[in-house]
């Protein structure tokens, strides 16, 4: 099968990209390189066959400089940081949400099945900062106790304090974030047109994907930062909830496993939502992060802590993967132990390429 991955030189894009050429796959990438990091993946991708065709989904003319004879889509292409959003909002829904429109226009047109990479950001900041909580030693946590005390009425749907948050969440009214809203405007797009045109399609709303080849930074990538910073003993700063805030993480080889399930089945999906990432087993605090960094590393670095909290953060968010367990077959398989190992192996076998990016 030919396969095209937008914004595939990316992260995330580029390892599905080379995993899938290993299933003997025809891969085409195509990609603006913008973000810095992502043209040092194209020798990679030279190496494995993936033809790389660089354009940008802003323009619908790049399209035509694609080959003929795509057969499957698979959209990654985003500006991925939730921050830059509040400086120019406009670029981000220029990125995230008309580029989408032009990658639904060619998977129309051209008959492709489709996966979408969307977010948890699509979901309202407002209610789930109202979802009860409560402060433990380490973190943040959900308070079942006072969840249980909540009339079946008053209680939110989509949202379980020992699983997480579904698909069911609300994502209308108050803030979700510029970013969010770029994301939920393309979501929402790709309900629609998989509906009107009988397209197969699958939204995926991650949450943090993490894992090796990441050029992170301090508001993209927290994990791989967090692994560099404290491996090259770099400053850090616990931004807001006195670094207690807690994310699940989803490795990157679970993230390939969902995608080529997802592809098999491609055919029984009309617009399909999935949250999608690594659970509560898969969970942890940033002060949780950094005292396994410790552990692994024999050392810690210095961290500051600031009070104010960032527009639309969130204290604690983990996902229910529920309805991907039962409907997809598939769940999360690498642990936080696991994913933080090959973390640091990679940064140990890249260590001057990073000192130098980095230091």
């Amino acid at each position: 099968m030919q396969i095209l991955v937008t914004g595939g030189a990316g992260f995330v894009g580029s390892e599905l990209a080379v995993r899938l050429t290993e299933k003997n796959h025809r891969v085409v990438v195509m990609d603006n390189l913008v973000r810095r990091g992502s043209e040092s993946n194209l020798e990679r991708l030279a190496r494995h066959g993936v033809t790389f065709v660089h354009g940008d989904v802003r323009n619908p003319e790049d399209f035509e400089n694609l080959p003929a004879g795509i057969e499957f889509l698979i959209d990654v292409s985003a500006q991925p940081s939730v921050v830059s959003g509040y400086t120019n909002p406009v670029f981000d829904i220029t990125n995230n949400s008309l580029g989408v429109i032009h990658v639904l226009e060619f998977a129309r047109r051209h008959r492709c099945p489709m996966i979408f990479f969307s977010t948890n950001r699509v979901y309202v900041v407002d209610q789930l900062l109202e979802l009860p909580r409560r402060e433990a030693a380490t973190r943040i946590e959900w308070d079942p106790s006072a969840w249980d005390q909540l009339s079946p009425e008053t209680r939110p749907r989509g949202f379980d304090p020992i699983h997480g948050v579904s698909e069911q969440f609300a994502v209308d009214g108050g803030q979700r974030s510029i970013y969010g809203l770029s994301k939920l405007i393309a979501d929402a797009s790709c309900q629609e047109y998989s509906r009107a045109f009988d397209m197969p399609l699958v939204i995926n709303r991650f949450g943090v994907i993490a894992g090796t080849g990441q050029f992170a930074k301090l508001d993209q990538g927290w994990v791989v930062w967090w692994a560099i910073a404290h491996y090259f003993k770099l400053p850090l700063k616990y931004i807001g909830w006195n670094g207690k805030q807690v994310r699940d993480v989803l490795f990157l080889e679970d993230v390939c496993a969902l995608v080529e399930l997802q592809m098999n089945q491609i055919s029984r999906f009309r617009g399909d939502i999935f949250n999608l990432g690594g659970g509560s087993a898969n969970s942890l605090s940033l002060r949780e992060g950094t005292h396994l960094l410790e552990q692994k590393l024999g050392h810690g670095t210095n961290i500051t802590v600031e009070e104010s909290v960032r527009k639309g953060d969130l204290p604690i968010y983990f996902t229910d993967n529920r309805k991907g367990i039962k409907k997809l077959s598939w769940q999360p398989r690498v642990s936080l132990d696991q994913g933080f190992d090959k973390i640091l192996g990679w940064i140990r076998a890249n260590e001057d390429a990073l000192r130098k990016r980095y230091t």
